[in-house]
């Protein structure tokens, strides 16, 4: 197969403005050469450069059709007639200058133009290595167009990945609380634990309910914090007076967008490896507040009495599931951080503020 000649025209506006500039270029070297050496005498020589000018940009129209039409065409055809396409445009814009010299010079007192056949090849030579400057620009516009769509084309690529990424670690979410919560009302069963495992399926049931309609993309934090206080009224009807529950949050993070159920696997986890396996009293202490320009969520537990090997094994989703999820919203701007304090654990979600985060992506 032929190798063909890839190149991308530029936009029809682009390619008049850059024909324009060109010859303002052209124009800002051609007309001072020409008025010091005196050839400027009088209204008529101006109204033939215009005539010149307006008519080479007015051509040049043809340089473009041409390089639309050998886009994608082999080049042992598209070289050829491109340059052809050239030395036409180049004579017609010198037949254009000529004539309408001659049509001035008829009706106003102007200069006889210099028609000899030296003058004209010259003439035609300079409009040539013009239209030829005019077509290498096009076809630098038209490829620094085609990247710049193709960049656009691989952002819309990779942003339309990390949504059906997200969407999947989304996903993941609600098999693996039901998991730990078809678990824990497995186990109040086996302990004979009735009432409070009937009351444990009634509370999943209206929490279900609660989410189902709740945003899987981005929520208020006060909604976040709602979703959490109807999930630990569930844990309650497990744990009764066992598990103190205590939620602070700096009322001016309330408005604050956070990815939804970004709380919810660390509540899980402080629940399974700190309340449930602990003999005595526990706390649960969820906090909200500002340090500098990021929200710190803030869920730490802390057990009372002889610890004991949790009853159901886990398998690392939540946390990596927070961790992947903090990384696609939010780059390195972001973080999860967890470490063991006296009698318990905390886990630290750092997060940019809304308006922190839009000034970084303005800038």
């Amino acid at each position: 197969m032929s190798p063909t000649l890839e190149i991308v025209a530029p936009a029809p506006r682009e390619a008049a403005q850059l024909t324009i500039v060109l010859w303002a270029a052209a124009l800002s070297v051609i007309v001072p050469g020409i008025a010091v050496s005196g050839q400027m005498a009088g209204l008529g020589e101006w109204i033939t450069l215009i005539w010149g000018t307006l008519a080479a940009i007015l051509l040049a129209s043809l340089i473009y059709l041409a390089l639309r039409w050998a886009s994608g065409r082999p080049l042992w055809i598209a070289l050829p007639l491109g340059l052809a396409a050239l030395l036409v445009t180049a004579l017609l814009q010198m037949a254009a200058d000529f004539g309408g010299q001659f049509f001035v010079h008829a009706f106003m007192d102007t200069r006889v133009p210099d028609h000899s056949p030296q003058s004209l090849l010259l003439v035609t030579v300079i409009y040539f290595l013009i239209d030829g400057c005019t077509a290498a620009l096009f076809v630098i516009l038209g490829t620094v167009r085609r990247i710049r769509l193709r960049e656009q084309e691989l952002a819309a690529a990779r942003v339309a990945g990390l949504e059906s990424e997200l969407n999947l670690l989304r996903l993941q979410l609600n098999p693996h609380f039901l998991c730990n919560s078809l678990n824990a009302i497995s186990s109040l069963i086996l302990t004979e634990r009735i009432a409070e495992a009937n009351q444990m399926v009634e509370g999943l049931s209206g929490f279900l309910r609660a989410t189902m309609d709740l945003d899987t993309g981005m929520v208020a934090l006060a909604d976040e914090l709602e979703t959490v206080e109807r999930y630990l009224e569930l844990e309650g009807a497990r744990f009764g007076s066992r598990l103190q529950v205590s939620i602070a949050a700096e009322p001016g993070m309330l408005g604050q967008q956070v990815p939804s159920f970004l709380l919810q696997p660390l509540v899980e986890n402080a629940i399974k490896h700190g309340v449930e396996a602990t003999a005595g009293d526990s706390t649960l202490d969820i906090a909200a507040r500002r340090e500098g320009d990021a929200l710190l969520l803030i869920v730490e537990n802390r057990g009372a009495g002889p610890r004991r090997p949790p009853s159901r094994p886990g398998h690392g989703i939540g946390l990596a599931n927070t961790r992947a999820r903090l990384g696609m919203l939010y780059g390195a701007a972001a973080r999860l951080d967890g470490a063991p304090i006296e009698q318990g654990y905390r886990a630290t979600i750092r997060l940019p503020l809304a308006e922190a985060n839009a000034a970084v992506h303005a800038a």
